[in-house]
C-alpha cells in the first residue's frame, strides 16, 4: 500500500463509517416497505465509492468486501436473486466485518484481513446458489474465538506538525474533573476568608484594608467565572453524539425480527443532540432490553397481526427530545399493549399478602410490577425474552443515570417507554428546600409538582393524611419526619409539598419552605456519611455552605414503610387481630389435638405433615407463628428452622418447638437457631401451650 498521511487515512475511515452506516439502512428498507426507486441506485452508489477510495488507498480487503456486496446487489437489481432474510443477514456479517477492518486501520494502518469464506458465500449467493447461513455465521464466531487480541496503541506513521487533534482517555478528563472540584472548594474557603476581612474592615474601619479587600472581592469572583467557564468545557469533552447508539439499532431491530420471524420496521429520526459518555455506555444496554421486550412481548406475529385488522408489519419507533438540560426518550411499539389483568394476576400469585392492595391497583401502580426482578406475564420462555429477567435491569441502569421511566399502553394499540434523563451527571438540577430549619437539595427527575396546601384541605384516612389531586389520593408526609422522631405535620396555616413520583406512585413531601431551583455541580458524600442511602451527595449553596442531595427513590421508601406501620398501628387500634399459626407435626392426632387447642383459644390454625411440607407452606401464606415438632421424616424441625430464619420474612417470626428429647444438646442447637421456645412432649399441657403460644404473639 502506498503511504498516505493519517489525515488522509482519518478522513478515509470517517467516511466510509458513514457510508456504511447508510448502506445497513438502505439494505434494510430493500426488504421493507419504506424503500423507493432512489433506495437501490443509492445503495449501488455507495457501494461502489467505498470500493473506489479504499482501491485508491490500498485497502484492498474492504475493496473486495464491497465489490462482492455491490455484486449481489447488482443481482437483485437484475431479479436474478430474491432479497431474502438470508442474503439481509450474509450481507449483514459483511458489514461487520468492513467495520473490523475500519477498526484495524485506526490501530495498524492496515486493513489485512482474511475474507476468502465472505468472498465464498458472497459469490454464492450472488450466483443464485443455496447457502445455508446458520453454518456461515456459526463459522465466523469460530474464527472469531481464535483470533489474538491486538495491542491497542496507535502506529499511525506521521509527522508531528500534520497532527491536528489528539486522544485523551476519559480517566483523564475525569481527573481533570475532580481537579476543578478541588479548585472549587479551595475557592469557597477564600469567600469565607473574603467575609472575614469584611468583617475586620467594619471593625477598625480602615481605607486601605478596604482598597485591599474590593480588589480581593474583584479577583475571586473573576477567579470563580473563570473556574466554572472551563470546567463547563470541560464536562463538554464527555460529551458524544447520542445517534452513537441510535444509529445500529436499526439494523439490529430487523435481524432480531427476522429471528423471531416477525415483519418490524423501524422510525428513528437523526438527531445531533450530545448527552455525557457515563449516560450514553448505559443507555445501550437500556435501548437493547426495552427493543427485546418490545419485539417479544409487544410486536404480535404476522398472523396475530392480520386477524386484528392490523398491517402484517409491525413498527418500533423511538424519538428522542431535548428539555434544557434534559433528554426524553420514547420507546413505541404499535404492538398488543400490555394486558393489566395478566399481569394483576401474576402480581398476586407472587405476593399472596398483598392481594387486597393488588386488586384495587390502577393500571399505573401494576405496571410497577413490570420492573421487579423475575417477573414476567409470559408462560413460555424464549432465547429473546430470557426468563423474566430485562426490566428489572432497566430500572437498576435508569437509576444510576438519575433518571425515569413511565409507561403508557392501550390494549391493541401498542405500548411506549417514556425515559427522563439528564445531558451530564456532572451537574444536577434540583430544588433548595427546608426543614426544620435545614437545608437540603431534592433532585428535580422525581418531582412532578408542587403544591400548597391548608390544614383543612388534608384528609385523614387510617391514621395518614392525604391530598386530593388531579382526581387521586395521594398520602403525604413531613421531610423532618426522616430526621427526628416525631411525625406528623407542622402547626402553620399551610404547607408547601413536592409531588414526588416513583415507581408509578406519587407520594407528597411536605416541606416548610421551597426557596429556588438551581443546577449545581455535584460533589461526592464525605466517608462519614455515605453509609446513609437517603443522600446522594452534596452541593455549595450560594453562602458556599454545605447542602445534602435527598436520594428520592429511598426516602419514597421510606415513607411508604412508614405510611405501612401508621396503618398497622391503626387497624390493631380499631379491629381485633387474627393470629395466623402453622402447626408441623408428621402425626395426624398430634396435629388435630394441637389444632383444637390452638382454634379454642381465637387463633386461625394451618397444618402440615412434616417438615418439607411446612416450609412449602409458609412460604405460599404469612403465618404469625410457626409450631413443630422434632423428629419427622423428609425435614426434620431442626432443618426446618434453619430454612425459615434464612427467609427474610420469618427471620423474627415465633417457633415453637416440642420435642420428647430434651437434653442440653438438643435445647442448645434450637436456641442457635433462635427457636423462641422448647415445649416437652412429656409434659404438654393444654394451658401451658396456649400461655406460650399468647406471650409470643403479642410480643
Amino acid at each position: 500500500m502506498a503511504s498516505v498521511s493519517a489525515e488522509i487515512t482519518e478522513s478515509y475511515v470517517t467516511e466510509v463509517k458513514e457510508l456504511l452506516e447508510i448502506v445497513r439502512r438502505d439494505i434494510i428498507r430493500l426488504k421493507s416497505s419504506r424503500a423507493d426507486s432512489q433506495t437501490m441506485p443509492q445503495l449501488l452508489r455507495n457501494l461502489h465509492t467505498i470500493k473506489g477510495n479504499s482501491r485508491m488507498l490500498g485497502f484492498s480487503t474492504i475493496e473486495r468486501l464491497s465489490h462482492a456486496v455491490e455484486d449481489i446487489y447488482k443481482s437483485v437489481k437484475d431479479e436474478q436473486i430474491k432479497n431474502s432474510d438470508r442474503l439481509i443477514r450474509l450481507v449483514s456479517a459483511v458489514c461487520d466485518k468492513i467495520a473490523e477492518c475500519l477498526s484495524l486501520i485506526g490501530k495498524k494502518g492496515s486493513d489485512e484481513q482474511n475474507i476468502e469464506l465472505y468472498l465464498q458465500y458472497c459469490d454464492k449467493l450472488a450466483a443464485g446458489e443455496l447457502i445455508d447461513i446458520d453454518s456461515f455465521l456459526d463459522e465466523i464466531k469460530r474464527e472469531k474465538g481464535q483470533l489474538v487480541a491486538e495491542d491497542d496503541e496507535d502506529e499511525f506513521n506521521e509527522n508531528i506538525s500534520d497532527i491536528q487533534s489528539i486522544r485523551i482517555k476519559l480517566s483523564r478528563v475525569n481527573e481533570i474533573i475532580s481537579a476543578f472540584d478541588s479548585m472549587i472548594t479551595r475557592e469557597f474557603h477564600l469567600k469565607h476568608q473574603l467575609a472575614e476581612l469584611q468583617r475586620l474592615e467594619e471593625e477598625i474601619g480602615s481605607h486601605d484594608l478596604s482598597k485591599i479587600r474590593k480588589q480581593f472581592e474583584t479577583d475571586i469572583f473573576a477567579l470563580e467565572n473563570s473556574i466554572f467557564s472551563l470546567q463547563e468545557q470541560v464536562f463538554d469533552l464527555r460529551m458524544l453524539p447520542i445517534g452513537i447508539v441510535l444509529r445500529p439499532l436499526e439494523n439490529t431491530i430487523a435481524l432480531e425480527a427476522m429471528n423471531l420471524k416477525k415483519k418490524v420496521r423501524c422510525e428513528i429520526p437523526s438527531t445531533d443532540i450530545a448527552i455525557d459518555k457515563v449516560i450514553l455506555e448505559e443507555l445501550g444496554d437500556i435501548l437493547m432490553h426495552l427493543i427485546r421486550n418490545a419485539l417479544d412481548h409487544g410486536i404480535e406475529s404476522p398472523e396475530e397481526r392480520r386477524a386484528a385488522g392490523k398491517s402484517e408489519e409491525g413498527t418500533i419507533s423511538i424519538t428522542c427530545v431535548r428539555e434544557t438540560k434534559h433528554i426524553e426518550l420514547k420507546i413505541s411499539d404499535d404492538g398488543r399493549g400490555l394486558d393489566y389483568e395478566k399481569i394483576r394476576a401474576k402480581a398476586k400469585k407472587l405476593y399472596p399478602e398483598r392481594t387486597e392492595e393488588i386488586e384495587k391497583m390502577n393500571d399505573k401502580e401494576l405496571s410497577q410490577f413490570l420492573f421487579q426482578s423475575g417477573f414476567s406475564t409470559r408462560d413460555e420462555v424464549t432465547e429473546l425474552s430470557g426468563r423474566g429477567v430485562g426490566l428489572d435491569v432497566v430500572w437498576a441502569n435508569i437509576e444510576k443515570i438519575k433518571g425515569r421511566i413511565k409507561i403508557e399502553s392501550e390494549a391493541g394499540k401498542g405500548t411506549s417507554f417514556i425515559l427522563h434523563f439528564p445531558l451530564s451527571l456532572s451537574t444536577l438540577q434540583g430544588l433548595f428546600v427546608f426543614s426544620n430549619k435545614d437545608k437540603y437539595l431534592i433532585p428535580s427527575q422525581h418531582i412532578v409538582d408542587i403544591v400548597y396546601r391548608k390544614k383543612d384541605d388534608y384528609i385523614s384516612l387510617q391514621n395518614q393524611s392525604y391530598i386530593k389531586l388531579e382526581g387521586q389520593l395521594i398520602p403525604c408526609f413531613s421531610l423532618s419526619s426522616l430526621f427526628d422522631a416525631q411525625r406528623g405535620l407542622n402547626e402553620r396555616d399551610a404547607d408547601s409539598i413536592l409531588i414526588a413520583e416513583y415507581m408509578e406512585q406519587r407520594i407528597g413531601i411536605i416541606v416548610e419552605e421551597v426557596q429556588q431551583y438551581v443546577s449545581l455541580v455535584v460533589k461526592p458524600l464525605p466517608r462519614a456519611f455515605r453509609n446513609f442511602s437517603i443522600l446522594q451527595g452534596i452541593v455549595f449553596d450560594e453562602h458556599y455552605d454545605i447542602v445534602p442531595i435527598l436520594h428520592v427513590p429511598d426516602i419514597l421508601k421510606k415513607f411508604k414503610s412508614l405510611r405501612g406501620y401508621d396503618i398497622k398501628k391503626y387497624e390493631a387500634q380499631t379491629k381485633k387481630r387474627v393470629v395466623q399459626i402453622l402447626v408441623v407435626d408428621d402425626s395426624d392426632t398430634t396435629r388435630q389435638i394441637e389444632k383444637t387447642i390452638l382454634e379454642g383459644a381465637g387463633f386461625m390454625v394451618d397444618t402440615a405433615f412434616d417438615g418439607l411440607d411446612g416450609l412449602e407452606k409458609a412460604r405460599e401464606k404469612q403465618y404469625d407463628l410457626v409450631l413443630t415438632d422434632k423428629d419427622m421424616p423428609r425435614m426434620t424441625g431442626l432443618v426446618l428452622l434453619d430454612n425459615l430464619r434464612r427467609m427474610e420474612e420469618y427471620a423474627d417470626v415465633p417457633v415453637v418447638v416440642l420435642s420428647a428429647d430434651q437434653s442440653q444438646d438438643v435445647v442448645d442447637e434450637f436456641e442457635r437457631l433462635r427457636a423462641s421456645a422448647i415445649l416437652s412432649k412429656g409434659d404438654f399441657k393444654r394451658g401451658r401451650l396456649i400461655s406460650t403460644v399468647q406471650s409470643l404473639v403479642e410480643e
